[in-house]
């Protein structure tokens, strides 16, 4: 875009002088001095290389370029005044887009359903949902706000980090792969059976696993089935190619099927903790903190619900 010459609100000012038929009436409604008014329009012709106004002692009169000119300003300042609207509204209601950033682990059971609830409660808001299990930058990606579980808050970072509630995790496999795989006596039985593994990094895959009375015991895994994917990983499970360590809340509905049960139910991987991020608390447009709101209300009771053991 060419760099402009002149100044934006010597264009406001001519076109005062315009309405109110002259530099005096226009430089009361101002409240500025008379004198920098008339220096304004001036300095505002000079670099146009045009009068835009012819002047005498008693009126104004437009030449007839500064008719033309004067047009245009009115339409510039009726747009500017416009593009200030759009702000101040986003300002007092929730409207506009919301871009936001959850685990694929969160969707199919949690929001899904709230979700639709929200943009039901605020029609001009749109939400666009990226689902990735990966870190997000939120603001090289321009997130407003990201969904995550992690056992530990994230270091050396800048982002607002609102902890929502816990997640409780467990192993879990289906009735038909147990009945193969016999009856366990602890941890270290794991080590013989088939798992199926969160996470492609290049680490030697293990379980950290933890019991009520605190102590606590590394498996290395044998993997059957490595991903990034949760629901792949799941519907693995459920075909009998393993054990999987997931969030209660991913399974609940199958456990309550008994398409899968637990594993060494007195031994558990630490639960998850549930947080929001966004880059900062200061200058949240309503529909952003709206958001943040609505998922603070709702999210722990829902997780709840679907972690209860049955």
């Amino acid at each position: 875009m060419k760099k402009l010459n002149i100044d934006l609100n010597d264009l406001y000012f001519f076109v005062q002088v315009v309405d109110r038929g002259g530099f005096t009436a226009a430089a009361d409604a101002l409240d500025i001095p008379k004198s920098r008014l008339s220096r304004r329009t001036a300095e505002l012709e000079k670099v146009l290389g045009v009068r835009l106004l012819h002047r005498t002692s008693r009126r104004i009169a437009l030449t007839e370029v500064g008719s033309q000119f004067y047009q245009h300003c009115v339409a510039m300042i009726i747009e500017a005044h416009a593009a200030e609207d759009v702000v101040q509204r986003t300002l007092v209601e929730p409207v506009g887009a919301i871009r936001f950033s959850a685990p694929e682990g969160m969707i199919d059971m949690i929001l899904s359903d709230l979700l639709p609830r929200f943009m039901a409660m605020y029609p001009k808001v749109q939400v666009m949902t990226q689902i990735t299990n990966r870190n997000v930058d939120l603001v090289e990606e321009r997130m407003d706000v990201a969904l995550r579980i992690n056992s530990q808050a994230l270091e050396n970072s800048s982002l607002v980090q609102a902890n929502l509630c816990s997640t409780p995790w467990g192993l879990y496999a289906s009735p038909s792969f147990m009945e193969r795989a016999g009856e366990l006596q602890n941890p270290a039985d794991l080590a013989a059976l088939d798992a199926l593994v969160f996470g492609m990094d290049d680490e030697a895959p293990a379980w950290r696993l933890l019991n009520q009375a605190g102590e606590e015991q590394v498996v290395a895994l044998k993997p059957r089935m490595r991903s990034d994917n949760i629901r792949l990983l799941k519907k693995a499970a459920l075909a009998h190619m393993g054990v999987i360590a997931l969030p209660r809340h991913v399974c609940s509905e199958d456990l309550a099927q008994k398409s899968l049960q637990r594993v060494l139910p007195d031994w558990r991987p630490p639960s998850g903790q549930v947080r929001l991020l966004f880059p900062t608390r200061r200058g949240l447009v309503p529909a952003v903190r709206a958001y943040i709101e609505f998922l603070k209300a709702e999210l722990p009771a829902r997780i709840a619900l679907l972690s209860g053991e049955n």
